[in-house]
């Protein structure tokens, strides 16, 4: 078993309080908080409105800078504890995200006591990084180093709420913060019983510098991106294109295409504009720029001698190029995630005016590595988190185009590799893939299931002892009734997700 963590001075334990007790103490509950933890708090008692219970909210920042926010449920507490991640570069609350990726919505809902951070720092989106240059202290917090701070903040206002210890202890974060999963099973691998990983950046230092370099210097030209905005409206077809040439490698033809890895588009099958053709001229077909930025993007990053740095965009995942790329790049949070990495994440004496456009392929991948691998989550050791008992759940979109999947294959053939084979680290953790599926459900899609649910999964692993041997998914409520797919089990990798239902 896990083992707790020392008692934190915010208040005795004493017997649980009942309902009208709990509702009485919420407002001067941040009275009653130890001020070497926490900088400032208020508490306040937020009524219950529709399928959201009441809930004792508590804001603030924890020491030295982290913003927070956590919620407290009066009358349906399940007994365990909730720390939610931070996506993209954090630094702005996102409470009420849908799901369970980085928002705290469903867990309070389902009862669980839930905390929600900034990591450490304030910006204006998850896309802004201009809290990083020459900000050491803050690279470090949202790294790593604000997790076991939170975590035990939050523990405290549990014990100093309820008046006892919380059962089970749960970590769920996707994109960032499911690099920031990965980090609590490797770097503190007895503060969660079960932890959820979804669609990790798991390399970061790749994934934003060789990766987002790649997108940002393929896609170069003289005056604007060759593909840019204007490249929605051939959008379509080339999502067409490679349906024709990719879906059914898995046996059915069903708009999902369930083994990217097998397809080997080719670009210059598709339309050929013709001689003198501009990109505004006709969205029926492709100019030669066009074909190649295409190809290079679902290739990946490589140096001078065509050695693969790291994987690409995902066959299938071009639905969603629209929402993180086709935009105004002021709009387009892929290409501010990418040219923030490099601008300002690693802002440093060491790279004085880096950016994608002077990236070096060849030297410059191992040189973030070095500088700045604590922001990695890629130790295939998790030794301590299996001795602890710790559960862990990994997922990823198989066409996510943001942080693309051969980051979670990988990973998870370097831990089978370092902890003895698949009959080993099933025991404890496991993979599955969502076909179809872009990034964080972040990106409705017209052809994926994305209703499923994997909290139940990790919650009847770690508290019964049931093992996930498939996650089923749904469509989802927003998305209508028009997807070909109606159900789809998601299995444990390397064993393919199976469409058990399809719509004629």
């Amino acid at each position: 078993m896990l083992a707790l963590l020392g008692a934190l001075s915010v208040a005795a334990a004493q017997p649980a309080m009942a309902e009208p007790n709990l509702r009485d103490a919420c407002p001067t509950l941040a009275a009653r908080l130890d001020s070497d933890t926490f900088v400032r708090a208020d508490s306040s008692l937020v009524e219950a409105k529709g399928d959201m219970p009441a809930y004792c909210r508590v804001r603030g920042t924890i020491r030295p800078t982290i913003g927070f926010e956590m919620r407290l449920p009066i009358s349906n507490w399940n007994g365990n504890y909730y720390v939610s991640g931070c996506g993209g570069y954090c630094g702005i609350m996102t409470t009420e995200t849908p799901g369970w990726a980085n928002g705290i919505v469903e867990p309070v809902k389902r009862g669980y006591a839930a905390i929600h951070t900034d990591s450490g720092h304030s910006g204006t989106s998850q896309g802004d990084a201009a809290w990083a240059p020459n900000n050491r202290a803050a690279l470090e917090l949202y790294a790593h180093r604000w997790l076991p701070l939170a975590h035990t903040a939050g523990l405290g206002l549990v014990r100093s709420f309820y008046g006892r210890e919380a059962r089970f202890r749960y970590f769920v974060g996707c994109s960032n913060g499911g690099r920031m999963a990965l980090i609590a099973a490797q770097r503190y691998p007895t503060l969660f019983h079960g932890i959820i990983s979804g669609c990790p950046a798991i390399d970061l230092t790749n994934s934003g510098g060789a990766f987002g370099a790649w997108k940002l210097k393929t896609n170069q030209d003289a005056q604007q991106p060759v593909l840019g905005p204007a490249f929605n409206r051939k959008l379509p077809l080339l999502i067409e294109a490679v349906k024709a040439q990719c879906d059914g490698l898995d046996g059915a033809v069903d708009g999902l295409i369930a083994r990217p890895e097998a397809c080997r588009f080719d670009p210059d099958r598709l339309p050929k504009c013709a001689l003198g053709v501009t990109p505004a001229d006709s969205d029926r077909c492709f100019t030669a720029d066009e074909r190649r930025v295409i190809g290079l993007w679902h290739q990946g990053p490589v140096d001078s001698k065509g050695r693969r740095l790291f994987g690409g965009m995902p066959i299938g995942g071009e639905q969603y190029w629209r929402i993180w790329y086709l935009q105004d790049p002021s709009k387009a949070v892929g290409t501010q995630l990418a040219d923030g990495f490099t601008r300002q994440i690693v802002f440093d004496p060491r790279y004085p005016e880096f950016s994608a456009s002077n990236f070096d392929f060849d030297r410059d991948p191992a040189r973030l590595r070095q500088d700045f691998g604590m922001l990695n989550a890629d130790n295939p050791d998790l030794s301590a988190f299996r001795a602890a008992g710790g559960k862990l759940i990994m997922w990823h979109g198989m066409a996510d185009p943001l942080v693309v999947p051969t980051q979670s294959t990988d990973y998870y053939r370097q831990v089978l590799k370092e902890m003895g084979g698949p009959r080993r680290v099933q025991q404890f953790f496991r993979l599955f893939l969502a076909p179809g599926l872009g990034h964080c459900w972040e990106a409705p899609s017209a052809s994926a299931p994305e209703d499923f649910d994997p909290m139940r999964a990790i919650a009847d692993w770690v508290e019964r002892g049931q093992a996930p041997q498939q996650i089923v998914a749904r469509p989802s409520l927003r998305q209508g009734a028009a997807l070909p797919v109606s159900e789809v089990r998601y299995r444990p990798y390397p064993l393919p997700p199976q469409v058990v239902a399809v719509r004629r």
